[in-house]
């Protein structure tokens, strides 16, 4: 019965935590596909499509819809690798920098209003049950795929 209880918290906090945050993201003109793919170049440099998809858990055929996106409001751009000419990385422009620069820093303040009932200490213990459930979930998950 605590269980349930806690799947129910779990889910409703879910919902309510994703709305601010996505209602945050449009404000910048985004949604939260295009956001994550700065957000992601902007601290991890240039990266190949395919890393791109793994990392916000997409296809490749709207991963490419969502740089064209990007592209064609100035943010990102195609490079081509010298190497290997079939990979195609992805980097910010110079305007593309400088808008997560500018917008960043909101999305941070508003993540922080989020978390602002807890205390460091509940913090740590938040995200350390939090992965530790994840990670159990997964096993469960891999587990019954095999």
């Amino acid at each position: 019965k605590e269980q349930l209880k806690a799947v129910t918290i779990l889910l409703r906090a879910t919902n309510y935590v994703r709305d601010i945050l996505k209602k945050d993201i449009e404000s910048y003109g985004l949604n939260t596909t295009e956001f994550g793919t700065l957000e992601y170049l902007y601290h991890k440099g240039p990266k190949p499509i395919q890393q791109i998809c793994d990392r916000l858990l997409m296809a490749n055929s709207s991963m490419t819809y969502v740089i064209d996106k990007l592209e064609k409001k100035g943010y990102v751009k195609r490079v081509a690798d010298k190497k290997d000419r079939r990979v195609t990385y992805i980097e910010l422009t110079k305007q593309g920098n400088t808008y997560v620069e500018e917008i960043f820093p909101k999305h941070e303040k508003c993540i922080s209003e989020i978390f602002s009932v807890l205390n460091q200490e509940e913090l740590q213990t938040f995200m350390t049950l939090m992965k530790k459930i994840g990670y159990h979930s997964e096993a469960l998950i891999k587990r019954e795929n095999n």
